[in-house]
């Protein structure tokens, strides 16, 4: 009861400050918060009982001045969420690998704290599309996102994309276009400058260009929830045994935390590109068909997503997709193309995102993930006695 005399006296002293006083007001309230910090507390629980006896007004201003602090965690979330909402939108792709495998620090400035993302990668040969296509699924944000090659490439014979390019959407998804793999370019680049350079364990400049290109295409592996593996005709053996070996390269995830082992492998979708209007007939798709399900049969590689060109999604379904060639005389093809492009958007951004490791990523994780996983693939005892082994 003592106490409650005090606050009621210290309240009345209060009532004749005239405005001009009322910073030595607030000066001295503050004062009394901090010498007195229980009665505080009694103040709320009667602030009813003197609601219902004082005129003054100036309660009903602190009562304002309370409620407003107690509001203040509530719009934390807000802020978070305009944040998000504020992504720096990507007008152009930004290189995230070079060549020689060294990772780059400008795709982080576009990452963010957050799980619900997906990674979409892509992987072929020389000329093959590859760019293309990646600039077709992210055609509704800006148009060729990824440089394709032009005249100038097609003279000289050099590849238009070097390492990875990196691209995100506000809807968070994450592209990945490569350099082509088993390039030839690359060895007339780099023929000149073999006095220049360091010796290596493997002499063969052509075996040394196959084992990159089979680290990068595990490391894709590793990294990636689908994989696009871009084709312009059917079927390179070559390519189909580069594929099982970069598989088998392919480092196991693990946890630093408890160490456990995680046998994750991406979606893979056969993509043939410039197809032919005979490629469309259910006897050439069904043989295809056939062909990829005997070649893959042992694979670990989720080839069966139902990431085909069927308007139901079917989980037994292979994941093959035709993009007929581009023709400017032909504008029915084209409408065609643009179709099965959207269908091909859409299935992906629909796919299962199995956990790349036992612990949910956030995209800023993922990145630190990715270095851990080319670190490991560079340093792999196996890739070393493959690329040993080879002729």
């Amino acid at each position: 009861m003592e106490n409650e005399k005090v606050i009621i006296m210290n309240v009345q002293k209060m009532i004749p400050i005239t405005p001009k006083d009322s910073e030595a007001r607030d000066n001295d309230g503050r004062g009394t918060i901090k010498v007195v910090d229980r009665p505080t507390f009694i103040l709320k629980t009667r602030e009813g009982e003197s609601r219902a006896v004082s005129p003054s007004q100036r309660n009903g201003g602190n009562k304002k001045e309370a409620d407003s602090l107690s509001n203040v965690p509530s719009k934390i979330p807000d802020s978070t969420r305009t944040i998000l909402s504020t992504c720096l939108e990507m007008t152009s792709s930004v290189k995230f690998m070079d060549e020689n495998m060294q990772l780059c620090e400008n795709p982080l400035e576009f990452l963010y704290d957050q799980q619900d993302f997906l990674v979409v990668g892509c992987l072929g040969a020389q000329g093959v599309g590859k760019s293309t296509i990646m600039s077709l699924l992210t055609s509704n944000y800006a148009s060729n996102i990824f440089p394709t090659q032009d005249m100038s490439h097609h003279e000289s014979g050099a590849n238009c994309t070097c390492g990875i390019d990196f691209f995100v959407t506000k809807n968070r998804v994450i592209y990945l276009d490569t350099q082509p793999i088993l390039s030839g370019s690359t060895i007339d680049y780099s023929t000149p400058y073999d006095q220049k350079k360091p010796t290596t364990d493997f002499a063969n400049m052509e075996t040394n260009l196959e084992l990159q290109s089979l680290q990068f295409a595990a490391f894709m592996f590793s990294v990636c929830h689908v994989i696009i593996f871009v084709q312009d005709w059917f079927v390179d053996l070559n390519l189909v045994r580069f594929l099982q070996t970069a598989e088998m390269l392919k480092p196991s995830s693990t946890s630093n935390m408890d160490q456990d082992y995680v046998e994750y492998y991406p979606h893979i979708v056969f993509l043939h590109n410039k197809a032919e209007l005979q490629d469309f007939t259910p006897n050439t798709v069904e043989k295809i068909k056939e062909f990829y399900s005997k070649v893959f049969s042992n694979s670990r590689l989720q080839t069966h997503s139902g990431l085909d060109m069927s308007n139901h999604s079917m989980d037994a379904g292979l994941n093959l997709f035709f993009i007929p060639q581009i023709v400017s005389e032909e504008p029915t093809m084209r409408q065609s193309e643009k179709t099965l492009i959207e269908k091909l958007r859409t299935k992906i951004h629909g796919v299962n995102r199995n956990q790349m490791t036992p612990s949910t990523l956030t995209e800023k994780n993922w990145y630190h993930y990715v270095s851990r996983v080319m670190e490991a693939i560079k340093k792999s005892h196996l890739s070393s006695e493959y690329g040993r082994l080879m002729p």
